[in-house]
C-alpha cells in the first residue's frame, strides 16, 4: 500500500503563484494534506490560502521570514507524523494530476530510495527545467539535468541523481528523519539556495539513494523573485540572496567534500569562486557586506568538518 502524501508549500509574497499551485494540488492524486508555510508575507498570500475552502489545506503563518529551509522544516514538523511521503513544492510549481502519486508509488516499490526527483518543465511545455540535480564535474556547481534544453530521450529514463531540485522534491519520511538535526532535515542556516543539493548529498553520504522520475511531471516558473534581464539568475536577485548562493556553496563543500577530493580540487575551486565573486562585487559592491555578514557561518562549517561520513566524488551520481 502506498503511503499518503503530505505536501509542504513555502510561501513568501506568493499571492500571484499560489492559486494555480493550490488548484493543481487539489486535483492531484494521492495527496492527503497540504501545509502552506507563510514566511511573514506582506501581500495577500495568507488570504489566498484561507479562501481555498479545502479542509486538506492548512496555513501555518509565521511571524518572521525563516527562509525556504526554515519554512520546509516547520512544514515537515507539522505534517510528518501523519504522512509517510513528504513533498516540498514551490508556489510557482503546478503538478500534473498523477505526479505525486507516481512519486509515492516509486518510493513504495523501492525501499532503498530516499527520494525522487520529478521532471520539471518550463511554462512553454517544451523546455526542461530540472530532472534531478548533480554536480558539475569540474567546478562542482549545482547542475540541474536538462536545464534550459528541449526534452531528449536521455532525460526520459530514470537514473541516480545527487538531489532533487527544491522546487519539487519528494522524500520518504523515514529517510528525512534519519538525517534530521535539531531544527529538522533542512539546513536552516542556509536560508535559501543550495539547501536542496546539500540535503540530497547528506542523504547519499548516509547511504540513501535518489532517483530521477521523468514520468512524474510538473511545471516550474523558474526565476521567481529575479528581475528581468540577461545573465545568471544570481545576478538578478537581491544582493542578500546572491550572498546566500556564494556562502552556501562553500558551506556545502565544507560539509560533504571528502578530504582527498578537497585537496585535489581546492586550487581550481578557489580560482573559480574568486572569479565569480569578483564579477559579482564589480556589478554590485554591496555584495561584499552581504557576504561578510554570512561568512561566520562558512567558518563554522569548516571548523566542524570532522566526524562526518563522506563519499568520494567518484562514488556520487553524475
Amino acid at each position: 500500500m502506498t503511503d499518503a502524501v503530505g505536501v509542504v508549500v513555502v510561501s513568501y509574497n506568493s499571492a500571484t503563484d499560489l492559486p494555480s499551485c493550490l488548484a493543481a494540488l487539489a486535483a492531484a492524486e494521492g495527496v492527503a494534506r497540504v501545509v502552506v508555510v507563510d514566511n511573514a508575507s506582506t501581500d495577500a498570500s495568507r488570504e489566498v490560502v484561507a479562501s481555498r475552502g479545502d479542509d486538506r489545506v492548512d496555513l501555518l503563518a509565521l511571524d518572521s521570514n525563516t527562509g525556504f529551509a526554515g519554512g520546509c522544516n516547520r512544514g515537515f514538523a507539522a505534517i510528518a507524523r501523519e504522512c509517510g511521503i513528504v513533498a516540498f513544492v514551490n508556489p510557482d510549481v503546478s503538478v500534473a494530476p498523477d505526479c505525486l502519486r507516481l512519486a509515492a508509488e516509486a518510493l513504495a516499490a523501492d525501499p532503498g530510495l530516499a527520494a525522487v526527483a520529478p521532471r520539471l518543465m518550463r511554462g512553454d511545455g517544451v523546455t526542461v527545467d530540472s530532472v534531478g540535480q548533480v554536480l558539475h564535474p569540474v567546478t562542482l556547481e549545482v547542475r540541474d539535468r536538462g536545464y534550459g534544453r528541449t526534452l531528449g530521450p536521455e532525460l526520459l529514463e530514470p537514473r541516480p541523481v545527487l538531489a532533487a531540485c527544491g522546487a519539487l522534491a519528494v522524500f520518504r519520511r523515514e529517510a528525512l528523519m534519519a538525517v534530521a538535526g535539531r531544527q529538522g532535515p533542512w539546513a536552516e542556516r542556509y536560508f535559501c539556495f543550495w539547501e536542496d543539493l546539500e540535503l540530497g548529498w547528506r542523504l547519499v553520504n548516509a547511504g540513501g539513494r535518489i532517483s530521477s522520475l521523468p514520468a512524474a511531471v510538473a511545471v516550474h516558473g523558474r526565476g521567481a523573485g529575479a528581475t528581468d534581464g540577461r545573465g545568471p539568475l544570481r545576478w538578478r536577485r537581491p544582493v542578500e540572496l546572491e550572498a546566500c548562493v556564494i556562502t552556501n556553496r562553500w558551506m556545502t563543500l565544507a560539509r560533504h567534500l571528502h578530504p582527498l577530493d578537497l585537496m585535489l580540487r581546492l586550487p581550481l575551486l578557489l580560482g573559480w569562486d574568486s572569479a565569480l565573486t569578483t564579477l559579482g562585487v564589480v556589478r554590485r559592491p554591496k555584495l561584499v557586506a552581504a557576504i561578510a555578514r554570512r561568512w561566520p557561518l562558512v567558518v563554522r562549517e569548516w571548523r566542524s568538518r570532522s566526524g562526518r561520513p563522506r563519499r568520494r566524488l567518484a562514488e556520487l551520481p553524475w
